[in-house]
């Protein structure tokens, strides 16, 4: 590794490490009570700090896992909403499990997602 990669990889450190602090101390000027607990929202904007500063061989493999993990945290949020909406209605219609696999897709296989894919349609044609 020639100078400038150390000095690059040094100055990188130093930025995330600065962006890292601005992130926590805005997180804790925001926090009411004085709970010491990184929030999972937070800790997210600090791997993908991370994951913007960090040498080329792993800056990859980071960012892909992150992408993913984001993915499955978007879907159980989602998911976790719309059993509270069911559990409101105290019935499951169709219109229910039709948005349950709208938000389960994105994080299946190719081959789950197409067997979703002809799910809906399906239920488009019965529809209309």
């Amino acid at each position: 590794m020639d100078k400038y990669k150390k000095l690059e990889s040094i100055t990188n450190g130093i930025n995330a490490a600065h962006k890292l602090m601005t992130l926590k101390n805005s997180a804790a000027n925001q926090r009411s009570d004085d709970s010491p607990y990184i929030t999972p929202a937070l800790l997210s904007q600090m791997l993908q700090v991370i994951a913007q500063h960090s040498p080329d061989r792993s800056k990859i493999p980071l960012k892909r896992s992150l992408d993913q993990t984001n993915l499955y945290t978007k879907a159980i949020r989602e998911l976790k909403q719309e059993a509270l909406n069911i559990r409101e209605k105290n019935r499951v219609y169709k219109d229910d499990i039709i948005k349950t696999l709208h938000i389960l897709k994105p994080i299946m296989d190719p081959r789950r997602q197409s067997i979703i894919e002809k799910i809906i349609k399906i239920q488009q044609i019965l529809d209309s």
